[in-house]
């Protein structure tokens, strides 16, 4: 669509009637079957922010270097389509510019 087919970009919704816990279990499904930088949710505080910061206080989560709440459709197309790998942009200059917060950083070296 606005962005086309973005490689490297899976969505995980969270659906009615669905349980924190069962949201839990795909997203480490998801994160199982192929690694990621980079955790984008809507709403700090929403359940799925909630279960991957609780993902990551579990140590659970991988490769993932951050996990940015309050995340828009143009932070999304920002990170998915820039030439930078993850690991090399300034988050917190490309994430003042969307009021998104940064709710988690692991400083670790990429798996």
């Amino acid at each position: 669509m606005i962005g086309g087919e973005l490689p490297d970009v899976a969505s995980l919704g969270l659906f009615p009637g669905e349980t924190p816990q069962e949201l839990r279990d795909r997203m480490l499904q998801l994160l199982a079957d192929s690694a990621a930088d980079l955790i984008l949710t809507d709403l700090a505080g929403g359940t799925p922010d909630n279960v991957a910061n609780l993902i990551a206080k579990a140590g659970q989560l991988g490769s993932v270097r951050w996990i940015v709440a309050g995340a828009s459709l143009p932070l999304l197309l920002e990170f998915a389509l820039s030439a930078t790998p993850v690991d090399g942009v300034d988050p917190a200059e490309l994430i003042a510019e969307t009021g998104a917060v940064i709710r988690y950083t692991n400083p670790g070296p990429l798996d």
